[in-house]
């Protein structure tokens, strides 16, 4: 159940990365980032609330997920910045790398993985770093700052990802995303206010609502998604299979925005179908 999870949320997270890209070009980065979570968490919090029995919640709990939202909104605007000066298909596979990263820190904590995951993990994330090599617009310096933000975006989002475990065994599965997303959207706009975009709010939900919807609840699904298989475990398997958003990315940024992928690029999403196929059977 940890694969099908994992995969579920790569897909939620990866495909609407093509219309979040349109909107993130045609309004900037933090409008569409706080719409997109406040229409998100209108969705699931009734859901979630009616759905879910009650759960004491601890102040530990609160400071954790407090924690959470502040380093999951500094993750998406950081990330999603990039979207403006770079491909889809680039940007969705060097964030990928946040897998990398949790992995680590999965280890790092005590989780013992075998010997033959630890291989299949380290190819999935190979296959990703390669779908990311698209080789064009190289020496443009707005291109090279896109990827220097998704590059600090994907260390982020490990320590994001990293984080869904011990909220949700902290505060349960359901109400621990919700929490975490009410101070994301939170923080969220307190930045819009310090940055003198929070009027831009309203305008960019009218301007582009199907676009920005389509992101807030894909990533509402995916979150949701990958909180179960965190919590479920092995956490760092969750990870990565969640990290493989970067293949679907890639391939709707090929398919809806005319991107075109390299023989390498291809070659690393055969590589990480492959390992993941491979991980399935093995976990």
């Amino acid at each position: 159940m940890t694969v099908v999870l994992g995969l579920l949320s790569a897909l939620l997270w990866g495909v609407p990365d093509v219309p979040l890209a349109v909107a993130v070009r045609r309004l900037g980065t933090i409008p569409v980032v706080v719409g997109s979570l406040a229409l998100g968490l209108v969705v699931a919090a009734p859901v979630i609330l009616l759905a879910t029995p009650g759960r004491p919640i601890t102040q530990s709990g609160v400071l954790l997920a407090a924690v959470a939202g502040l380093v999951s909104i500094t993750g998406y605007v950081t990330a999603i910045t990039a979207f403006q000066t770079c491909p889809v298909s680039v940007v969705t596979p060097i964030l990928s790398c946040e897998g990398a990263v949790a992995a680590v820190i999965a280890v790092a904590t005590g989780e013992q993985l075998s010997v033959t995951l630890v291989v299949l993990l380290g190819f999935a994330v190979i296959g990703a770093v390669l779908v990311g090599m698209a080789g064009r617009g190289g020496g443009d310096p707005a291109y090279l700052r896109g990827v220097a933000f998704v590059s600090l975006g994907a260390v982020v989002w490990g320590g994001i990802l990293a984080l869904g475990a011990p909220v949700s065994h902290e505060l349960g599965v359901w109400r621990g995303f919700l929490l975490v997303r009410a101070f994301t959207l939170l923080f969220g706009m307190m930045l819009a206010l310090a940055t003198g975009r929070g009027r831009a709010l309203g305008p960019a939900i009218r301007a582009e609502p199907l676009r920005i919807a389509a992101w807030g609840l894909g990533d509402v699904g995916a979150y949701l998604a990958f909180y179960l298989a965190a919590h479920r475990g092995p956490v760092a398997v969750a990870d990565v299979l969640a990290a493989q958003f970067a293949t679907f990315g890639a391939l709707a940024g090929v398919v809806l925005l005319g991107e075109r992928l390299r023989r390498h690029q291809w070659a690393g999403v055969a590589i990480v179908i492959a390992a993941v196929t491979a991980i399935s059977a093995t976990g």
